[in-house]
């Protein structure tokens, strides 16, 4: 099944982009997009955002656009955790 394969290549991996994801299972970013989220319904995936960009200060990456996905529930943010990130 497709979607065993999507959460197959993102435990194989730390972190996958949508990107990525699709170019392994041979499907459209769509697809993949609607895949990952029955997977998070299922608590088996999360949205990743990563803090920063590739550590480069040339800025051509433009990290907050890149959808990045993890194996597992999304972390649950400790209060002033949560408090900071909506201060953002």
């Amino acid at each position: 099944m497709i979607l065993q394969q999507v959460l197959h290549f993102i435990e194989s991996r730390d972190t996958a982009s949508l990107g990525e994801i699709a170019a392994a299972v041979d499907a459209s970013p769509d697809a993949v997009r609607s895949m990952l989220a029955t997977l998070q319904r299922k608590g088996l995936v999360h949205r990743y955002e990563a803090v920063a960009g590739c550590g480069s200060s040339c800025t051509q990456c433009a990290q907050g656009e890149i959808e990045l996905y993890r194996c597992g529930p999304a972390p649950v943010l400790s209060a002033s955790a949560a408090s900071c990130a909506r201060a953002r």
